[in-house]
């Protein structure tokens, strides 16, 4: 009996459920269906928007030329010089038309005539709708669609009037601009922003409906045309609809397959003569109607949970059991890893440390401490990219990595290479020398960040897995490049370390892989550092190779196609002084005479202490001298200190003597200044650290200083900072107040929005608006803000600024409201670019017009 009763009870349920099913799935299509369709609609319009703000973006762009033009008073020549360097875009061109003739130049020769630039627009009559907007500003002054008489593609242009002057006289004489740009390029701008609506198309018609842009379901070369082919209509009715079309509404009609589809129409509010039409299947529409498979499926599973629920519910347990299992897993991974972590961080931090403590022994020595300072700066950011690749580890594994380049100095790079890697090389007594060659380019255009990033990683596993005593030995090279503009930076790091078996090196790019061996247990790491360094090679392009010996050693080489900075360097040139160069190492010898002779000077080079001696000895007896020596520290024999001290019994103080070496100078300073070292160098050794150096020991005029940065154009913008940190709010106001920026400080969101609620126009320029806030956060207060009646209050820019640094971040930010976003540790750079960018695109408020507006 209870068996019976309960098989009806489950076939009660299961009955109730199918009839639950079908009653919910017909509502919620009919539901759906009217959602679909007022969606549709909604997005229809808003591509409205895309297409006015590309039209004006595109029209600003042609008044910029234009402007530039009228304001030199330039000729035919001059503009159409000033076009070729202008626009660069291949599929874009330049045409100017005189007013009177109608002909004129184009920036591109016709495509059948490569020395032909001349261009008529004689026979084309595209211009007579643009008459009274050709004077007229702020305004979209578009073209109809025609066929461009350089290359017979269809077009349409954007135009603007000039003033050219005439040559030999004046006289100006009026011309029409345009910037003419292929329909095919207009028609990639729009894309239906859904996935939902994977089958929606977007055309363009004219007023007389002919297409601007024509989705691949239209036919004929006519909208109306199209209509009347594939529906029955009567005139009233035909004529009904090109005239409500150009007015923002929705009809349904048939396709050329017969099928029902619907037509959203919305005006173009730039163009006079424009509108924009969205196509999508009914069917589309209406995927959400009563799925009876759907219906049977979920039938046919209710029945078999019936017969087979006990086993289903079985297997269930197993699998929670083995989810279970993966879990501890996962935890025991996610454990094991952040135990094993602190090495890659140790790393940077032991320099930061380092270099702080130094820097408070020298606190009196300001150019000491600035260059301990520089030195901590670039080991901060360094630790703070290697925390973030860490903590978001999903990006790392997809190569999601984003690559920000700037102009950078490879020396600079260099240097806080071999500062980074001092204490450990320090600390095990390794032979460590860092060689440069045919550095010829110092300033390139790269992501600093990341070159740094692959650089530290090697060069750290190599003095990490090299037992004390041992050498290594890094190279960086400059060779010629494929690419143009660009040269190809080899760097080489080649130790006597334990070295790596074969079957390990196969799969040393995995994340979290280390090589399991008794003498590399003790060693701490997250086995990230490989994984990360390959990816970041290969999505700058780059190769990375490996050789390595179990016992004899491992040579690290990575290439990387780097393009050279546009940054012109200061001329460096030294009066043709004798210099002797002091060191064992040949392949520093060879690199070093090329620099000195490139300099301008005469390089004699000695490899050990006993012939340069005997040089300075012959020099001597010829009446001669050396204007400057350049020895290496650490030699066979005597080492450089010892070696002062002879060519001091031998030549005397007229000497000028510096010391080379890529070991820390701080520890041989006080014997090196004793024994007459007049200054010291890190190799590897640079042009332009030579030539610092030797002008400065000999009192020449440093032709390499650069003037700092000008910001004279933030000065007196007025900030609002919502934070609630005080520390935090010391460091960006001091940061703020020594660019002359003036800032004021909201505690929490609720009190910057009290403090925007009643602002004046230019009060202030923008918000920094921190996340993480008591009372109101900032995501909050800039919601607030925005819905202010103040126009000025509620459209003002606003920045957030906090730690809070992950992508999905970000999208929350900008999705409140927000217009940018810096992340904390803050950079001041960073700050710097965001206010330009505010300053450069905000409007003067103190004007009317402009805040009316």
């Amino acid at each position: 009996m209870k068996k019976t009763l309960i098989i009806i009870a489950n076939f009660l349920i299961v009955l109730f459920t199918i009839f639950f099913v079908s009653l919910y799935v017909r509502n919620q299509s009919a539901f759906m269906q009217a959602y679909n369709t007022e969606n549709f609609m909604n997005m229809s319009i808003g591509m409205e928007q895309v297409t006015t703000n590309y039209l004006e973006g595109e029209q600003r762009l042609c008044d910029s030329w234009a402007a530039c033009i009228n304001s030199r008073k330039m000729n035919m020549a001059e503009a159409m010089d000033y076009l070729n360097v202008a626009q660069r875009l291949p599929y874009i061109s330049a045409h100017i038309i005189k007013e009177d003739s109608f002909t004129g130049f184009s920036n591109r020769p016709k495509i059948n005539a490569p020395d032909d630039y001349t261009v008529s627009y004689k026979e084309i009559d595209i211009f007579s709708s643009l008459n009274e907007l050709l004077g007229q500003q702020d305004q979209v002054r578009v073209t109809r669609s025609y066929t461009n008489p350089i290359n017979g593609v269809q077009s349409i242009a954007f135009c603007d009037l000039l003033e050219l002057r005439v040559d030999g006289s004046d006289k100006i004489e009026r011309a029409i601009l345009m910037r003419v740009i292929p329909v095919e390029v207009l028609a990639s701008k729009w894309v239906f922003p859904s996935e939902k609506y994977s089958d929606a198309q977007i055309s363009i018609i004219d007023r007389e409906g002919n297409y601007i842009i024509k989705g691949k379901s239209f036919k004929n070369s006519n909208f109306f045309e199209f209509y009347k082919s594939y529906n029955q209509t009567g005139k009233d009715d035909l004529d009904k609809l090109e005239s409500e079309i150009h007015e923002t509404g929705m009809f349904t009609m048939q396709n050329s397959k017969a099928e029902s589809c619907i037509i959203v129409h919305v005006p173009v509010n730039t163009s006079f003569d424009w509108t924009l039409l969205t196509y999508i299947p009914m069917t589309d529409i209406n995927k959400n109607n009563i799925d009876w498979p759907l219906v049977i499926v979920v039938s046919f599973c209710l029945l078999i949970l019936l017969v087979f629920d006990i086993l289903v519910i079985m297997r269930f347990n197993r699998k929670l059991a083995a989810a279970a299992q993966e879990a501890d897993s996962a935890n025991k991974a996610k454990t094991d890893f952040l135990s094993t972590m602190s090495h890659d961080i140790r790393t940077p931090m032991n320099a930061i440390i380092g270099l702080t403590t130094i820097a408070e022994k020298n606190v009196k020595d300001s150019q000491y401490v600035s260059d301990n300072l520089k030195k901590i700066k670039l080991a901060s950011n360094h630790l703070l990219t290697l925390i973030n690749d860490i903590l978001d580890i999903s990006k790392v594994e997809r190569g999601n990595i984003s690559l920000s380049p700037v102009t950078f100095s490879i020396v600079d790079s260099a240097e806080n290479l071999v500062n980074i890697s001092q204490p450990t090389v320090r600390q095990k007594n390794i032979d460590f020398r860092f060689r440069s060659k045919n550095i010829k380019n110092e300033y390139l255009y790269a992501d600093q960040l990341r070159i740094n990033q692959i650089f530290i990683n090697i060069l750290s596993n190599a003095l990490k897995y090299t037992p004390a005593g041992k050498q290594v030995y890094v190279d960086l090279s400059e060779l010629p490049s494929e690419k143009k503009g660009c040269i190809k930076l080899e760097y080489k790091v080649s130790d006597t370390g334990i070295g790596m078996s074969q079957d390990f090196m196969e799969v040393m790019y995995q994340p979290f892989i280390r090589q399991t061996d008794s003498r590399i247990n003790t060693i701490q790491g997250t086995g990230l550092g490989l994984a990360i360094t390959k990816k970041m090679v290969d999505i700058m392009g780059g190769q990375i190779k490996c050789e390595s010996q179990e016992g004899v050693g491992t040579t690290f080489t990575v290439t990387l196609d780097i393009e050279v900075s546009s940054k012109e360097e200061s001329e460096q040139k030294l009066p043709p002084l004798e210099v002797l160069v002091i060191d064992d190492d040949e392949v520093l010898l060879e690199t070093a005479c090329d620099t000195l002779t490139a300099l301008g000077t005469n390089p004699d080079l000695a490899e050990s202490g006993e012939t340069a001696l005997t040089k300075l000895l012959a020099k001597k007896e010829a009446s001669k001298s050396y204007d400057v020596i350049i020895l290496d520290w650490k030699m066979p024999g005597a080492n450089g200190v010892e070696l002062t001290k002879k060519i001091r019994e031998i030549a005397g103080n007229d000497i000028s003597i510096l010391l080379v070496s890529a070991y820390d100078w701080t520890q041989i300073e006080e014997d090196a200044k004793n024994a007459g070292i007049d200054g010291f160098i890190s190799k590897p050794l640079f042009r332009s650290s030579l030539f610092k150096k030797i002008s400065e020991v000999l009192g020449l005029e440093d032709k390499a200083a650069s003037q700092e940065e000008n910001n004279s154009d933030l000065q007196d913008m007025k900030v609002l900072v919502a934070e609630d940190m005080d520390v935090n709010w010391e460091v960006i106001s001091t940061l703020l107040d020594m660019y002359g920026i003036k800032c004021k400080r909201a505690e929490n969101g609720k009190v910057a929005v009290d403090m925007l609620r009643n602002i004046q126009p230019a009060e202030y320029d923008l918000v920094f608006m921190d996340i993480q806030m008591p009372v109101m956060n900032g995501l909050e207060a800039t919601r607030q803000i925005r819905k202010l009646e103040n126009p000025y209050a509620a459209g003002i820019p606003i920045i957030a600024m906090t730690a809070d640094a992950f992508s999905e971040n970000v999208a929350e930010c900008l999705e409140a409201g927000m217009n940018g976003h810096i992340a904390k540790p803050i950079d001041i750079n960073n700050v710097l670019k965001e206010l330009r960018k505010i300053r450069q695109a905000k409007p003067d408020f103190t004007k009317r017009d402009d805040y009316e507006n």
